[in-house]
């Protein structure tokens, strides 16, 4: 009999950013597709599984592997049980690993804390390399986001025996029943509750040194300057804080287009798509990404994309956006000018960005992954 042990902690976290829709979609999607003869998959997590994530189907169950400690979990209750009842196979859809078991299975999303390490935390990236390398010595495959990132994991970590043939390719996607083209009766209520019109910028992500919002704020300014009073448009920016963020706060306070900058924090999946289908355009000018999913999910509502030239983006996006080097706020506002002026622009970016979103499937990348842990057990 296949056992396959899958982490669902990231995934059953109530509030989501990238790594952990990552591994509820990946879940999910991996829930839809029949289990071979013999295969059973458990999901474990410190608490019990919460919401569509504890809706299994025949041959999938729950563990809850209690643990009472605030750190430690997969090191410490996680390698017991994996020595106590090996399973075939142990996917983690991040980078931590258990301290034993064997065929181990990481997925590694950036490595963004090497390439620009002044942009995250100094104790972020000591955890971040340990964990990385660790996971990278140990995994019997690596799972990475992108083209892009199996480059940088391979360029990066070159000197590490036989990593090459390790890593595989199971990226990100879009949720269509969530990201997907919306009618104005259900844009309406979130737009009023939140007393916006239909003119204005979009940024969804972390508020972090990484996401390089500084600059979306400051190519805003130079925008509204040559537009004169009474101009509509506004810059509307969602997500949670994150490093350096109170610098940011301050920024945005001395801002000349303060009045015009609204901050909304972490919203729901719902509420993020129809602020994404009244946006004028979507702007992600992050100076690093592994893969990048907001601009991929606002290509998904219609909104016309503009974002940084770095990391994953040209590959992701292709030719459904508009690029602009991360550091400068000038050329942003003119992008940021050219889709609010031309609608020719505009509209083939909408074109370009649904075709763009439907290349990639969850389906697809659960396909893949099945595939990869089959070949290990």
């Amino acid at each position: 009999m296949s056992y396959i042990a899958i982490d669902a902690t990231s995934a059953n976290m109530p509030q989501r950013s990238g790594v952990e829709w990552y591994a509820y979609y990946l879940i999910e999607a991996m829930k839809t597709r029949a289990l071979a003869a013999g295969e059973r998959v458990v999901l474990f997590s410190p608490t019990p599984l919460v919401g569509t994530l504890a809706h299994l189907p025949a041959g999938w169950e729950s563990k809850v592997l209690k643990w009472w400690l605030p750190m430690g979990w997969m090191k410490g209750r996680v390698s017991w049980e994996l020595l106590r009842r090996a399973p075939s196979v142990f996917l983690v859809p991040a980078q931590g690993l258990p301290l034993f078991g064997k065929n181990l299975v990481a997925t590694i999303h950036d490595i963004g804390f090497r390439r620009i390490p002044a942009l995250y935390e100094p104790k972020q990236v000591r955890v971040l390399e340990r964990t990385t390398r660790v996971a990278i010595k140990r995994a019997k495959r690596i799972f990475a986001v992108s083209e892009f990132t199996k480059r940088e994991v391979g360029e990066g970590f070159r000197g590490v025996e036989g990593i090459a043939g390790r890593i595989v390719v199971a990226p990100n996607a879009v949720n269509p029943d969530v990201y997907k083209k919306l009618d104005d009766v259900t844009i309406a209520p979130v737009l009023q509750a939140r007393r916006l019109g239909r003119h204005y910028f979009l940024y969804v992500g972390r508020m972090d040194a990484k996401k390089n919002v500084k600059t979306l704020i400051r190519a805003f300014e130079l925008f509204k300057s040559g537009r004169g009073t009474g101009d509509p448009f506004e810059l509307v920016l969602v997500g949670s804080p994150g490093f350096h963020y109170s610098e940011l706060k301050k920024y945005v306070e001395h801002s000349g287009a303060k009045a015009s900058i609204r901050a909304f924090g972490y919203l729901p999946e719902a509420d993020v798509a129809a602020l994404m289908n009244g946006a004028t355009a979507f702007a992600f000018p992050s100076w690093y990404e592994g893969f990048g999913v907001p601009p991929l999910e606002a290509a998904a509502c219609g909104v016309p994309v503009i974002a940084s030239n770095v990391g994953a983006h040209r590959e992701v996006l292709g030719d459904a956006a508009i690029f602009v080097a991360p550091g400068e706020p000038e050329n942003w506002a003119k992008a940021l000018q050219k889709i609010a002026s031309d609608k020719a622009v505009a509209d083939d970016l909408r074109a370009k960005g649904f075709a763009r979103a439907a290349a990639y499937s969850w389906e697809k990348t659960a396909e893949v992954v099945w595939e990869t842990l089959r070949s290990l057990v």
